[in-house]
């Protein structure tokens, strides 16, 4: 019985473990890794401190019958001590599988981290040199104003018109940024192209001002 409701409560543990992983994915940082590879760390001891101390007990069970029943005949309390033996090595397994559990649990867990904090850095990566270019066509588009400001005529309602375009392509570009840092970070990518098509539309608009 004991055994079957360790191998329920294992299987629950697994499906948690597989609801977190299916869920959102959250910014991680180079402490959430260092904390993630001590608790690996720690798991791979207890695993070591788990197999040592269940063969030492298993040992120590095997030498009962070896000093208060050599060269007796079989009896059931011979019978008693082998069953003592079996239960010994079962619990023995037992306390070693768990062990060795939590330790795939912890390596799981880290190459999440790994991977969360790899996912973090591109997307900053990418978005700082966004922001730079953004700030770059802001300035663009202030020399453009005042280019506008100071034209006349028809010549002026034409760059107006122009410059109504590029604001109009800048503020897509911001907003589809703000959408890509605004998305969970496992789906970061799939914001990326938006926002390089977004840039690209801005880029032609400001070109097109003449």
């Amino acid at each position: 019985m004991k055994s079957s409701q360790m191998t329920i409560l294992t299987l629950l543990g697994l499906a948690m473990l597989g609801f977190a992983t299916l869920g959102c994915t959250r910014d991680a940082t180079q402490r959430d890794v260092s904390n993630a590879q001590q608790k690996l760390d720690n798991a791979q001891q207890n695993t070591a401190d788990a197999t040592r101390d269940a063969q030492r007990d298993v040992a120590n069970q095997q030498a009962i019958p070896q000093e208060h029943v050599a060269a007796k005949p079989v009896t059931p309390d011979m019978d008693s001590r082998q069953q003592n033996m079996a239960d010994a090595q079962q619990n023995a397994n037992q306390r070693i599988a768990d062990a060795q559990q939590q330790e795939r649990t912890a390596a799981a867990e880290l190459k999440t981290k790994q991977q969360d904090l790899q996912m973090t850095q591109e997307r900053d990566n990418f978005v700082k040199q966004a922001e730079q270019k953004l700030a770059e066509y802001d300035k663009r588009i202030n020399e453009l104003s005042q280019q506008a400001s100071n034209a006349q005529g028809a010549n002026k309602d034409a760059i107006n018109r122009q410059m109504d375009s590029v604001k109009s392509a800048r503020d897509r570009a911001k907003s589809a940024l703000n959408d890509l840092k605004g998305a969970d970070l496992g789906a970061w990518k799939n914001h990326q192209d938006h926002v390089r098509m977004a840039f690209q539309e801005l880029d032609t608009s400001v070109k097109n001002v003449k």
